[in-house]
């Protein structure tokens, strides 16, 4: 497998990484807002879900080039999200299957929808 700036391999790679940092900046911007405000705990899981699926997204579009986009995009959703969830349920301690299942599923589909829009657009 060659591991060129155009490969398809180093660009899920470029595209996982990106949406992993992405979220993880996020999420502590995120919660330093909910420590310095007095916002209600139903907000948490939504904005949580939009940071992870815009998170995708923008490893989608800044890594994904040439064709297979929607293969691409769905590795990288796919892996992303199956990684932060590791991550965040082994701070929390927990793990909620049903969450991790949606988590997944959205984020795959995510992935796949912006990988297919990003080998489209002219930059």
């Amino acid at each position: 497998m060659q591991f060129t700036e155009r490969s398809n391999f180093s660009q899920v790679l470029r595209g996982v990484v990106t949406a992993i940092l992405i979220t993880l900046i996020s999420v502590l911007l995120f919660s330093l807002v909910l420590s310095l405000t007095n916002l209600n705990e139903n907000v948490i899981k939504p904005v949580n879900q939009f940071i992870k699926l815009l998170s995708v997204f923008f490893g989608c579009f800044i890594s994904v080039r040439g064709e297979k986009g929607f293969i691409k995009g769905g590795l990288i959703g796919l892996i992303s999200s199956i990684l932060t969830v590791l991550l965040f349920s082994l701070l929390s301690g927990g793990i909620n299957w049903f969450g991790v299942i949606i988590d997944i599923v959205c984020a795959f589909l995510m992935g796949a929808i912006s990988g297919a829009i990003s080998v489209n657009v002219r930059r």
